[in-house]
């Protein structure tokens, strides 16, 4: 089923010990590549019996969960594991751009503990076997330029999988930074879209990067929405805009009543009365609540679906406080690609909004 529209018919973060800028460990000292390789993914350097055991368990865990609110299941990361002769066999191996490496330091026949000591360097590698919170630190450009190394390490095994546990939500957040670039670039790999950011501007009073590929597929009162159309996936970012009156507007019930108006609205299809709803049925709403460059956001994330035909996909859904006008935009991102991975591009509309700046 193609979507059409009724007017135009187009279809605990840890605090981890950071290294100098050349890289903990850095043993290279002639001209280093580039790091290679794409957003989301994390290499593993680990023993194979350590990774194929309890510790590898462990880190698929919670690095290889689902991503929140996917019709179908994807990883949060795509995970790929080496040893270190993995790494002599094929040294394109070594110009990853985001390794996580795993050591017990109790194995003192483990060449990669052995690494991480050299890496550590002799006085904090002494500290491992005094202090057992110190159990993680982060390198740079170990083996090439733009690279981000995490090293996670334990005495005991078991100490390791806790390790772990408590590090997930600070690399996550670390490698989501690291991505950024990566993630602007996939956006944006052609000219900006001037035209369509003045809309955006003069209406909502904002500046959000545009990129050319997309197309205005409506503009009817203060509701501007935006697609992108290729042969795999339809993209979609709309914006309306109401005066503020209450906190009320502001809240997760706003949000999905003014998705719920957009839906019945502006999306159908071939069917008799099919129209976009959000699916609360199957899946969970997560919301949040958060400041985008300053100003009161509510966020909701959750699937959509139609009312008729077998078609669903992913949502985020906004509600901006914009004080310098007192009126609060309501945005809205989602994706239809049956079949596809949808993770890296809803990645790339949250990008968007995220790039939003106030004008004066």
């Amino acid at each position: 089923m193609e979507m059409k529209i009724k007017y135009v018919f187009y279809g605990l973060i840890i605090v981890l010990s950071y290294s100098c800028s050349t890289g903990m460990g850095s043993t290279s000292r002639g001209p280093k590549p580039h790091a290679l390789g794409k957003m989301n993914e994390v290499v593993v350097i680990a023993e194979k019996e350590l990774w194929e055991g309890a510790i590898g368990d462990t880190f698929k865990f919670y690095f290889g969960s689902a991503y929140p609110i996917m019709p179908t299941p994807e990883p949060i990361f795509d995970i790929r594991h080496f040893t270190l002769n993995d790494l002599t066999i094929a040294p394109l191996r070594k110009e990853l751009r985001t390794y996580v490496i795993l050591a017990d330091l109790n194995d003192t026949d483990s060449e990669i503990s052995r690494m991480v000591g050299i890496d550590l360097g002799e006085k904090n590698y002494d500290r491992t076997q005094k202090d057992d919170t110190f159990n993680s630190s982060v390198g740079r450009d170990k083996w090439a330029k733009g690279q981000v190394l995490f090293y996670l390490f334990a005495n005991g095994e078991e100490k390791l999988a806790e390790v772990i546990g408590k590090s997930f939500p600070g690399i996550a957040t670390r490698v989501n930074k690291h991505d950024q670039k990566k993630l602007s670039q996939s956006i944006f790999a052609g000219d900006h879209n001037i035209e369509y950011e003045k809309v955006i501007e003069n209406k909502y009073g904002m500046n959000i990067k545009m990129p050319s590929s997309f197309t205005m597929a409506l503009e009817e009162g203060n509701l501007t929405w935006f697609r992108r159309d290729d042969s795999e996936y339809i993209l979609n970012l709309v914006f309306d805009k109401k005066d503020y009156n209450s906190e009320e507007q502001l809240s997760t019930g706003a949000i999905k009543d003014w998705i719920a108006e957009y839906g019945r609205t502006y999306v159908t299809s071939e069917q008799k009365g099919d129209k976009l709803v959000i699916n609360e049925t199957d899946l969970p709403i997560f919301d949040y609540t958060k400041e985008i460059k300053g100003a009161f956001t509510t966020e909701i994330r959750g699937t959509w679906e139609m009312t008729e035909e077998f078609l669903a996909g992913p949502f985020f859904g906004y509600s901006i406080l914009n004080e310098r006008s007192s009126e609060v935009v309501y945005a809205m991102a989602f994706i239809s690609a049956p079949g596809k991975d949808k993770r890296d591009r809803m990645q790339q509309l949250e990008h968007m909004i995220h790039s939003l700046e106030w004008m004066d």
